[in-house]
């Protein structure tokens, strides 16, 4: 389940953990940043490596083929 603090917004990593309003266990919010990670990498090897000319279109076919891979 998913409960919303009054401000969502001030909720930041200086201020709290990412996302601290989910209610999730530890063990899983550790999988998902774990996951967030590994997706973060290989979008910025995918961006490194697509030409300057590329579009969205090109970024999101290569980034998914990646992570099927």
């Amino acid at each position: 389940m998913v409960s919303t603090p009054k401000d969502a917004a001030t909720v930041t990593p200086a201020t709290g953990d990412t996302a601290s309003y989910l209610d999730m266990p530890a063990e899983r919010r550790e999988l998902a940043k774990a996951h967030v990670a590994l997706l973060s990498q290989t979008a910025g090897r995918v961006a490194l490596e697509l030409p300057m000319s590329a579009d969205v279109d090109d970024f999101r076919r290569v980034l998914a083929t990646r992570a099927q891979s």
